[in-house]
């Protein structure tokens, strides 16, 4: 393949996301979930007065944090009044932007993992994974769908924050970290869940070498690879006091399931994304909890002890064979859900949800390619198969992709697919727990 192609990746990912994503410039509004008070309702986006930002900025709506989210939504509002393509296209371009900082990200950490590739199959690999990220129907959610914005603003800035700081690695340049602690309250004003930023720089370092030398003792806190994490540790904490003020990242111990269920769903949630990931079909908005507090657990939820044991003992032997792009590429999905996996009892309606595995899908992703290239290396003779392969199941997902998106066209095919689930549930005889439809829905 010319060299000039590669040149091309960047464009190339851009092009594919825009028809991936293409129906979603004819999707409606959700008027029948989160869209009405998230967006036609918000008193804050009609009626912006500098009062009314000062409050938006200093306390919750709806039990949320997000003003710099809903800024973006009057700076849409004052364009193009409400809508729907306006927004769903916006949304859209910062998913493309997404796909790009993940595209500069991951050439610098391969880079810095197989430095001995040329630069084409050095883009090659990032491109892949880029487009994973860019185009898995896991995505469409948080693309299709107006209220979930907050994910892919969150991440834009957080992943700009990631990709300053590998700028920082190079170059140690003070300016760099004033810039991701500038992106980090960016995040976290778009989304709560940013405040796990600083974990993502560990494991950047730990991709980096930056550890190699450096002892477990008491010397570390004295080392520059910790000294400079420290204000954004110190802006996390003063992130969580201020969302513990509104009781928001405070743990509810009392009503919530006991600790051991936790973990078991915390494990059935991690391998479920994984799952998801690799083979995203049956996808729905809802995923309800298996069972009311208080109650058993089936048995076989106890597999999912098995599952995690084989996952991380397969994540453990890359460890020692020093395979530090499999090890970061699960730190990097780990660091990205955990909030979410349930092992702290913070208050959540569903088990798991497509849109949050929005930014760890791109550890699955480096595990992925990984693989591949790893199968590709070891079995060269079957090359026009595996080959064969991989483009079925890129072209695969990106149908998937494309079919999900119009699903979200609006409530009514939305909750055809909510449907499809509970009446699945219903004839199992599962409990519909936190169910999102109305009496007149059902």
């Amino acid at each position: 393949m010319p060299n000039r192609f590669y040149f091309f990746v960047p464009h190339i990912l851009v092009l594919l996301t825009i028809l991936v994503f293409f129906p979603t410039f004819f999707n409606d509004f959700q008027t029948g979930w989160d869209d009405k008070w998230q967006v036609l309702e918000n008193p804050f986006i009609v009626d912006h007065s500098f009062e009314q930002l000062r409050f938006h900025f200093s306390e919750l709506y709806r039990g949320q944090y997000s003003p710099i989210n809903t800024l973006l939504y009057i700076v849409l509002y004052e364009l193009f009044g409400f809508n729907p393509m306006a927004f769903h296209a916006a949304f859209l371009i910062i998913h493309i932007l997404n796909v790009l900082l993940v595209y500069s990200i991951i050439k610098a950490v391969i880079k810095q993992f197989k430095p001995e590739l040329k630069i084409p199959r050095m883009q090659l690999y990032a491109g892949c994974i880029s487009l994973i990220f860019a185009i898995h129907p896991l995505q469409v959610e948080s693309v299709a769908w107006v209220s979930a914005s907050k994910i892919i603003l969150y991440a834009f800035f957080m992943l700009l924050a990631i990709w300053c700081y590998i700028k920082y690695i190079d170059s140690y340049k003070t300016l760099w970290l004033f810039l991701m602690a500038i992106l980090y309250a960016l995040s976290y004003g778009s989304k709560e869940q940013a405040i796990i930023m600083p974990l993502n720089l560990f494991a950047i370092d730990f991709i980096f070498g930056r550890y190699i030398y450096i002892k477990l003792n008491a010397t570390l806190l004295r080392k520059r690879v910790f000294l400079e994490k420290l204000p954004f540790l110190c802006l996390g904490l003063g992130f969580w006091y201020f969302a513990s003020l509104f009781n928001i990242g405070s743990l509810v111990v009392e009503n919530s399931y006991p600790f051991h269920q936790r973990i078991l769903f915390g494990m059935h949630s991690m391998v479920e994304y994984i799952f998801r990931a690799i083979a995203p079909v049956k996808l729905f908005y809802y995923y309800f909890f298996p069972i009311k507090i208080g109650e058993e657990l089936p048995l076989f939820y106890w597999s999912y002890l098995l599952l995690t044991i084989i996952i991380v003992g397969f994540i453990w032997s890359n460890y020692k064979k020093n395979n530090k792009l499999v090890v970061f590429g699960f730190f990097f999905f780990i660091i990205n859900i955990l909030l979410v996996l349930h092992i702290l009892p913070f208050p959540r309606p569903v088990i798991t949800a497509d849109r949050y595995m929005y930014i760890s899908i791109i550890g699955i992703s480096i595990i992925g390619v990984w693989f591949f290239d790893w199968t590709l290396h070891n079995f060269l003779k079957y090359k026009k198969l595996l080959f064969s392969i991989a483009t079925f199941y890129l072209v695969a997902i990106a149908i998937q992709s494309y079919n999900r998106t119009l699903v979200w066209k609006d409530s009514a095919t939305m909750k055809k697919n909510v449907k499809e689930l509970v009446e699945k549930r219903k004839a199992l005889k599962q409990p519909i727990i936190n169910s999102p439809l109305t009496d007149n829905d059902e």
